[in-house]
């Protein structure tokens, strides 16, 4: 399409607004993540991870409804024509949220790995305890013989 026009322009610019803000939605939720994980609040956590997955499933939809303008946008503009700064500003702000975003789940997803060590191993300290326990149990007779006999 060599023409983009002035409402093609409003309604991607509609778009990409929204996106831009389920992106700092995501980012928020993701910065509380790392809180909960530090306070090992797993439910308050695995909430959040529901919302943020409600929030990429909307940011789907909107890839759906906004790719054709933004194929259009970029034909447009890769033929020589001027482009929207406003648009291109978004574009720049989705790809920063993108990028923080990213950061941020890496170190969710390095400190979940650190959560996950800590209770794997006291989980086996507990289950070793339980061993060491059931075998002292076994030990020692549990017959009333050993206390009843007279000698």
């Amino acid at each position: 399409m060599s023409n983009f026009s002035s409402a093609d322009t409003e309604q991607l610019f509609g778009l990409l607004s929204e996106e831009l803000e389920f992106y700092a939605k995501i980012r928020n939720l993701t910065e509380e993540q790392a809180e909960l994980l530090a306070k090992d609040d797993i439910e308050a956590f695995d909430n959040s991870l529901n919302k943020r997955e409600t929030l990429i499933e909307k940011i789907k939809g909107l890839h759906q409804e906004s790719n054709p303008l933004m194929q259009s946008y970029a034909s447009f503009s890769s033929g020589g024509n001027k482009t929207d700064s406003k648009i291109d500003e978004l574009k720049k702000q989705i790809r920063q949220q993108l990028e923080i975003c990213a950061r941020l789940n890496d170190e969710n997803l390095e400190a979940m790995k650190i959560k996950k060590d800590e209770h794997t191993k006291k989980i086996d300290e507990q289950s070793a305890k339980r061993k060491g326990i059931g075998g002292y149990a076994q030990s020692v007779p549990n017959s009333p013989e050993m206390f009843d006999k007279k000698s």
